[in-house]
């Protein structure tokens, strides 16, 4: 008998407990990404905000794409370490990873 979902392909593969284990992994692993997402785009915008920089000089001082920079104000974007590290370096910030 094929599995009709993939939740129906877990239930037949793991029991209750691993399940809701994977799941409040993934959950956390969400959170923390639209947490540094939110940081990051605060960060961006607190700058261009106090230095008086509109979107298009922030676009040649990151070396970015457009839709990139966009996706960083909303925080959207899903970076490296090393465009986090630019983007920091940029603004004239040190990021700082801090877990709860």
């Amino acid at each position: 008998m094929k599995a009709r979902n993939f939740k129906d392909y877990l239930k037949k593969r793991l029991d209750k407990n691993e399940i809701a284990e994977i799941e409040s992994a993934a959950k956390l692993e969400y959170q923390a990404l639209r947490s540094l997402q939110h940081d990051i785009s605060k960060a961006v915008i607190d700058y261009m905000s106090k230095n008086e920089i509109g979107f298009n000089e922030m676009v040649e001082k990151l070396d970015k794409s457009p839709t990139q920079v966009s996706k960083i104000i909303k925080g959207e974007a899903n970076i490296t370490i090393a465009t986090l590290a630019h983007v920091y370096a940029a603004i004239n910030k040190m990021p700082r990873i801090a877990a709860k």
